[in-house]
């Protein structure tokens, strides 16, 4: 409740260090002067930079090094339903009337966080379901206004919201009144490029599915006709189901989490395609496959999220170096690498470096024809460019 009682009374007004910060959404606690009675957690706050001008309202964090995430920029913009459905309905034409998604699938990211205006909020549509994941504690507050949003937009959808403990430790509020309110059911059957495909919101990782991937699929399929393809971190069997789809002779999907090969099993078996499970850590997999003398005609190899803090981004390179190495000591002569990378600290040149680093060890060369991010649902803003976080490096092995 705490951002309708701040709306009542109008936002707590911060003000800044220095003067304009510039267009970045982020507004950091070091560049705060914070007042002396602090604003709760998740609290409204209007942002003002030192001499008096006007900077945005949003999301305040009295704790967090992020201080405040701006949603507008225009002092005469309420952040209420009125605000949310045009944010919402933003997001939509641009994935149904530019990005022309449902051609291809009835599912897609309608709402990016920055990207789209509403940082601190991913939400993904699956077919009827739309599934919000909140990042900070401002939307136990605006969370109705986003579900009030989503079925004006979408007349009979169902609402659901979902978050973690990781995300509520680091906030220091609990979301679970939202997420009571707003339940999400057990499963949704979804398509994705003539894929029949259910969503598990019971045991799902994030929102449920890895939608950011969808035209990297896609594209690996093309490369997988009459070939034996590895799936390493295969989750719930995306490639691997878009390979074998595509008439792979072979298709040997990897993965430690035993309840994603379950689901990735049956959605193999709902539409009918032959792909082998492995419950297998894929460093060890591959060991064994190279000391047995097997190769693959294409390697994909696509890991959870190695580096989520700066602390985290050597060991992540050491990982990301390691794995690929064997990989590529895995593929045949002329076989295909799928390389993916979906920390957002580790830059595209770093990555790159890695695979070249990786590249020189296993004694191989690559060459490299496609450097690709997320699905386009998935945009990032001028305004932060951190917000392009996926890497997927399509290479072949020479020689």
């Amino acid at each position: 409740m705490a951002q309708r009682i701040a709306a009542d009374r109008g936002p707590a007004k911060i003000v800044l260090k220095t003067g304009h910060p510039g267009r970045c959404p982020w507004i950091f606690s070091r560049m705060v002067m914070h007042p002396r009675r602090r604003p709760e957690p998740g609290e409204l706050v209007d942002v003002w930079a030192k001499g008096g001008v006007f900077v945005g309202r949003g999301i305040y964090h009295p704790d967090r090094t992020l201080a405040v995430r701006l949603l507008t920029r225009d002092p005469d913009e309420r952040l209420d339903g009125e605000f949310m459905h045009a944010r919402l309905g933003a997001a939509k034409v641009l994935r149904e009337e530019i990005l022309r998604i449902p051609e291809r699938s009835d599912s897609y990211r309608l709402v990016h966080a920055e990207a789209d205006g509403l940082a601190g909020l991913v939400i993904d549509k699956f077919a009827d379901v739309f599934v919000a994941q909140p990042f900070s504690a401002g939307y136990r507050g605006l969370g109705p206004f986003v579900a009030e949003a989503l079925q004006r937009l979408y007349p009979g959808c169902r609402v659901a919201f979902r978050s973690d403990e990781k995300t509520e430790r680091a906030e220091g509020v609990s979301f679970a009144p939202l997420v009571m309110r707003y339940p999400p059911p057990d499963f949704v059957d979804i398509q994705e490029d003539g894929l029949r495909l259910r969503v598990d919101f019971a045991s799902g990782h994030k929102t449920g599915y890895f939608l950011d991937q969808r035209d990297n699929r896609r594209a690996a399929a093309v490369f997988a006709a009459g070939r034996k393809v590895w799936d390493l971190f295969c989750y719930t069997g995306g490639f691997g189901l878009a390979a074998a789809k595509a008439g792979a002779a072979e298709v040997v999907s990897v993965d430690l989490d035993e309840k994603a090969l379950q689901a990735a099993g049956g959605n193999a078996r709902r539409n009918g395609l032959g792909v082998k499970y492995v419950h297998r850590d894929c460093f060890d997999f591959l060991r064994e496959r190279i000391a047995a003398g097997e190769r693959a005609d294409v390697v994909i190899v696509d890991p959870a999220k190695l580096a989520a803090v700066k602390e985290e981004i050597p060991r992540a390179l050491k990982t990301y170096h390691d794995i690929n190495r064997l990989a590529i000591e895995a593929l045949r002569p002329g076989g295909i690498l799928v390389s993916c990378s979906c920390s957002g600290l580790v830059g595209e040149a770093q990555f790159l470096s890695v695979l070249g680093g990786a590249a020189k060890e296993a004694g191989r060369e690559l060459q490299i024809f496609r450097v690709a991010g997320a699905a386009p649902d998935h945009p990032w803003g001028t305004d932060f460019p951190e917000g392009r976080y996926l890497k997927a490096v399509f290479a072949r092995r020479v020689g």
